[in-house]
């Protein structure tokens, strides 16, 4: 699942990077939460420890430790199994899934440094339900500097756009983004690196954010299902488009409050690095909310929540099998080789024969590829009795991409989410999604999921 033989101690050490600057949003510690409420850059913590909730408990006013716990129970239509989740962690199998457990820790050392780790266990949502965990971020954060900067190092999610930076704990829904797990990977895009923020000057809420590293992503290989049931193979391998060596990432992200009611944030990401093949992938990115808050900046009431995505990726790509997949190649090419050497020949002549060889002999050809896609939700939260009911609707789409195996796909998602507090200690959430694939008809999934959060605001 996840890179583990890098020292932290050691990269921490090596690398800085940025941590996003306060922003106010929505309430709770869902993604609509602005990173104000998810990092409190700054803030003295409050001297009265909350045991129930997790506010405030420390170790010496220094540590403070974090628990979540995610689990869905449900059932789908669908025996596609991986390729129905656009994440790692997302339901896909009849029953329960332990979508994980964190445990976390944020060091508040000083005004100007700050750390944060966490370990994430889970088991498969498919056969044979194996166990699997590591340590998803560990870094350490310098802020306060002069002129508005601040500085990070280590292993982290990277900023991009509203979703990526979001652990599994803080979504609205109980799985992936479909465009987020196609273009930046199953877990999340995750570098380890350094990452610096600005806080520009101007009259507005204005934070510009990059960040250089190594990039840490486990493939989704959504097109091993159209293999196994005798479709063509592609002639691209989708998953190598991802980003696999050395990633540069850039985001911007303004806020402005219209009156204290109503407030807008919006901006644009980058994300340019190599591909498994030792190429080039690009991911451009832009990113808007609008949120009323029936209470305005005061706690509590009421709000509306709008919120859209939209990611283009371009890649350039080379025919065969990705590097480092010797056994595959050889495996592909003995099954493949001279059973289809004529027919490709005679079917396709001067065309696609070379490419089609590609795949099964010495030479690779180069191709460059697009896709897109977006999401758009919009939820509603009303106070009742001492927690909030939220009811949410979610549209996403990716673009088809015959020539690397990757179909087009639209969901459509209504929702409905209980928090046992304004704190969201506990929540309940029933989700219904119905996922129609190009050229292979419609699913549907039916979940119904259990969250517990214990702990006071992370080190972001």
């Amino acid at each position: 699942m996840i890179i583990r033989h890098h020292s932290p101690l050691v990269l921490v050490c090596a690398a800085t990077c940025v941590l996003a600057a306060p922003l106010w949003g929505g309430s709770g510690t869902g993604e609509g939460k602005a990173p104000a409420a998810e990092s409190v850059a700054g803030a003295a913590p409050a001297a009265v420890p909350n045991l129930l909730t997790g506010e405030n408990v420390s170790l010496g006013g220094v540590l403070f430790p974090h628990f979540q716990f995610n689990a869905v129970y449900g059932g789908s239509s669908s025996e596609r199994g991986h390729e129905l989740g656009a994440g790692h962690h997302d339901p896909v199998a009849d029953g329960w899934t332990v979508q994980g457990f964190e445990f976390g820790l944020s060091a508040r050392v000083t005004e100007y440094f700050e750390a944060f780790g966490t370990y994430h266990g889970y088991w498969e949502n498919e056969d044979p339900n194996e166990y699997d965990g590591a340590f998803e971020e560990w870094f350490g954060k310098i802020k306060n500097l002069p002129g508005g900067l601040e500085v990070r190092g280590g292993r982290y999610l990277n900023r991009f756009g509203f979703h990526n930076s979001t652990h599994l704990h803080g979504w609205d829904w109980m799985d992936n983004y479909l465009m987020n797990g196609r273009f930046l990977g199953d877990d999340g895009q995750y570098s380890i690196g350094g990452e610096i923020t600005w806080s520009l000057p101007t009259p507005w809420t204005s934070v510009v954010s990059v960040s250089v590293g190594e990039a840490q992503v486990e493939a989704h290989e959504e097109h091993e299902a159209e293999e196994e049931e005798g479709h063509e193979e592609p002639l691209y391998e989708g998953e190598g488009a991802l980003f696999a060596r050395t990633l540069t990432t850039a985001n911007w992200t303004n806020l402005w409050n219209l009156n204290d009611f109503h407030q807008f944030r919006g901006g644009f990401s980058g994300a340019w690095g190599d591909n498994a093949w030792g190429r080039t992938t690009r991911v451009y990115g832009a990113h808007v909310q609008y949120e009323w808050r029936q209470h305005g900046l005061e706690p509590g009431g009421a709000y509306l929540r709008w919120r859209t995505e939209a990611m283009v990726r371009d890649f350039e790509a080379l025919s065969g099998h990705l590097p480092g997949e010797d056994e595959h190649g050889d495996e592909h090419g003995d099954e493949h080789g001279d059973e289809h050497g004529d027919e490709h020949g005679d079917e396709h002549g001067d065309e696609h024969g070379d490419e089609h060889g590609d795949e099964h002999g010495d030479e690779s050809h180069p191709g460059s590829l697009d896709d897109w896609g977006f999401y758009s939700s919009v939820s509603y939260g009303h106070p009742v009795g001492a927690g909030i009911l939220e009811g949410s609707l979610r549209f996403d789409y990716v673009s088809g991409l015959g020539e690397a195996g990757l179909a087009g796909r639209r969901r459509i998602s209504p929702g409905v989410t209980w928090y046992a507090n304004a704190q969201r200690t506990f929540f309940v959430r029933g989700q219904y999604n119905h996922d129609r694939f190009d050229g292979s008809g419609s699913e549907d999934s039916v979940w119904l999921g259990f969250g517990f959060n214990w702990g006071g605001s992370e080190v972001r």
